[in-house]
């Protein structure tokens, strides 16, 4: 039902169970909606996010949005959502960087 680079494709861009369950089911849906079986790596490219693994995303599967981090950081929303845009200026972003990192937040 799905080839094995699929599969490794989907193991290597999710990191925990339940994504990777909510991934397989996407694309068993996508593969029987265009009628391909089995389910290829071109599917798997199709359904995951581009920026899976960017700031926001990791941080946001970790339990921490934009108003966790302003109440964590002391900080407003807005600022917090330019630092995971990348338009806050360096120095800035680097600050919020080490504020993380120091609480324990994993970047």
């Amino acid at each position: 039902m799905i080839t094995d680079d699929a599969l490794a494709q989907l193991a290597e861009r999710l990191s925990t169970p339940l994504q990777i369950g909510q991934h397989l089911r996407l694309a068993f849906e996508e593969g029987y909606r265009i009628g391909q079986k089995p389910v290829e790596t071109e599917i798997i490219d199709a359904i995951l996010a581009k920026d899976i693994n960017a700031l926001e995303p990791r941080l946001t599967r970790h339990g921490y949005n934009a108003k966790a981090l302003a109440e964590l950081l002391d900080t407003k929303p807005a600022e917090i959502r330019s630092f995971l845009h990348g338009n806050l200026a360096p120095a800035r972003t680097q600050e919020l960087q080490n504020n993380l990192l120091a609480i324990g937040i994993p970047l």
